[in-house]
């Protein structure tokens, strides 16, 4: 069933933000600049010890294709983000931050740093944000995840998203329930509805009495992914908790390391980008699902060597998703499976560890340590090592708050930082919803990405602390919050960022005929997100697909830690 040919004014027009709700903010379709986002994202950079020189002869803006040049809303729309996001059978929305402006300055960052390294990769965000999508076939659901896994939930004080991603989530929900006061629990459920469709009528009734806090405390002491809508709060995507390059404490002159700087002499060849007979980088990927892999890809795509390392016990919970999307992400890796239930497998494990120029990981602090692992000792162990940390909300947020370490994933991840839509078309009755497909999965993998080319370029020896929650509240924040501007500059309104007030856009169509964004005299329709395609990394180790759990394990355990 179609919708109406001209949605609500409220719903069509950016800027027109509806009455007093929930967890309303501002509407606007104002976006900075490229260079002016490139600035912002080098300024963060360089207040966590990365400063990256700027490169002139670099392209003047992302790689996006046909986009280029676009107003926001048209990019939004030509790009597939909008296709997944606003509410089923009615117009598609737009986010009110540059999200996609953040990401392409994001990507055009690592074209710069991964030509330095030797070989030149500018990753198209439309397919890094979309590529998933596309494989499954999915779209814009509203309320609910593109997915289905995760729903936006309106609490007693604001709305909170819940993820039942995993058959654990489902069953922990009736304590949930009760923990909530609601001592029926999903007794009252239809019993005529599906256990998942119980368990959510059930949890919607209980959260509804409760402010936001207390159910997302709950959920978490159930190990329930789960997350309070975001406000205007924008922490840095990227921390550096400890630098011990000794090209990070000299005054940044060039974006590559001085000869003398790097202790391994592969860290050497790479800021040299001398790129012939040179050996290549070493990743051990420890990591799994969906950003850590994709910074591994990124940076497999930039040349460097990619190990990744699985539990034989619990491989990559993704192996058991599309095979399509895992073999893109993985596709010309190496795969080595080892037991880390036994003192010879953590042993071997610390050995590929030691020998990494980089090592990424996606695991709570204390899960490293049961492996042996202190990412802290690693790094200061051997100067020139890089460590990339990726988790829902960071180490930091677990430094300081007490109880279970949070479990995330990228759609409630997203909605913790703030990164929604906003559904004004019911007048006062303004409601989140999702924007795109667990973007902040492809979001903080992509500037961790860029975060580990900046330290190695810099001779390495940083521990990176790159929170999903964190990227999403980042990219979400519109452009008047929080830009601090670069080398002293007084603010984005002096380097070009547009006119004041935001740019008006409508949307016109229905599902059946499709949908078209107007904006500034231009119409774009809404298409589809677009699949991803093997780069060259791939195609150069000869594989298309991702190895199979341990296939390289024997090759690389010997020519790696040979006895």
């Amino acid at each position: 069933m179609s919708s109406p040919a001209t949605p609500p004014a409220d719903a069509a027009l950016a800027g027109q933000a509806g009455g007093p709700a929930r967890g309303t903010r501002p509407a606007g379709s104002v976006e900075p600049g490229p260079d002016v986002l490139l600035d912002e994202l080098r300024s963060m950079l360089a207040g966590q010890g990365l400063p990256v020189a700027a490169d002139p002869s670099a392209p003047n803006a992302a790689r996006a294709e046909g986009t280029a040049g676009l107003p926001a809303a048209l990019r939004w729309a030509a790009s597939g983000l909008m296709w997944l996001t606003g509410p089923p059978g009615r117009a598609p929305l737009v986010p009110d931050g540059p999200v996609l402006g953040r990401a392409e300055a994001a990507a055009r960052l690592f074209g710069e740093l991964s030509r330095q390294l030797g070989r030149a990769v500018w990753p198209d965000v439309a397919t890094l944000l979309g590529g998933r999508a596309a494989l499954l076939g999915l779209h814009r659901r509203g309320t609910w995840s593109a997915n289905g896994s995760c729903r936006l939930l309106p609490a007693a004080d604001g709305w909170i998203a819940v993820n039942l991603a995993r058959p654990h989530d489902v069953d922990a929900v009736d304590a949930l329930v009760g923990a909530l006061g609601d001592q029926l629990g999903l007794v009252s459920a239809d019993p005529c509805l599906h256990p998942v469709e119980q368990a959510w009528t059930a949890l919607s009734v209980a959260v509804a009495a409760r402010p936001a806090a207390d159910v997302v405390d709950v959920a978490r002491l159930l190990a329930i992914p789960a997350g309070e809508l975001g406000g205007p709060r924008r922490p840095r995507p990227v921390r550096t908790v400890l630098c011990r390059s000794i090209e990070a404490s000299r005054p940044h002159r060039a974006a590559r390391p001085t000869p003398s700087a790097p202790a391994s002499p592969r860290i050497g060849a790479a800021g040299a980008a001398a790129g012939v007979g040179a050996e290549p980088l070493l990743v051990v990927d420890l990591s799994a699902m969906w950003a850590g892999p994709l910074c591994a890809h990124l940076l497999g795509e930039a040349g460097m060597r990619v190990v990744k390392v699985e539990s034989v016990h619990r491989p990559d919970g993704a192996r058991g998703g599309d095979p399509e999307f895992y073999d893109w992400l993985h596709a010309g890796h190496e795969s080595v499976a080892l037991d880390f239930a036994t003192p010879g497998g953590r042993a071997l494990l610390r050995r590929l560890v030691e020998r990494a120029d980089v090592v990424i990981e996606s695991s709570r602090p204390r899960a490293l340590a049961q492996l042996g692992l202190d990412a802290g000792e690693l790094v200061a162990a051997r100067p020139g090592r890089t460590w990339v940390s990726i988790t829902g909300y960071g180490r930091a947020y677990v430094d300081t708050h007490p109880g279970p370490d949070p479990v995330a994933f990228g759609d409630d991840a997203a909605v913790a930082g703030g990164l929604v839509a906003w559904d004004r078309s019911g007048g006062d009755a303004v409601s989140p919803v999702f924007c795109g497909d667990a973007i902040a999965d492809p979001l903080t993998g992509l500037f961790a990405a860029v975060a580990v080319a900046a330290s190695v370029l810099r001779g390495g020896g940083h521990l990176l602390d790159v929170a999903m929650r964190d990227v999403a509240a980042w990219v979400a924040a519109p452009p008047d919050q929080g830009m601090a501007p670069p080398d002293g500059g007084t603010g984005p309104a002096d380097r070009g960022v547009g006119p004041a007030g935001p740019v008006p856009w409508t949307v016109t169509g229905c599902d059946r005929d499709g949908w078209n964004v107007h904006q500034a005299g231009r119409t774009q329709q809404v298409l589809p997100p677009r699949p991803p395609q093997w780069g060259p990394g791939a195609r150069e180790a000869g594989r298309a697909r991702a190895a199979a759990s341990g296939a390289d394990t024997r090759t690389v355990v010997d020519a790696l830690c040979p006895d």
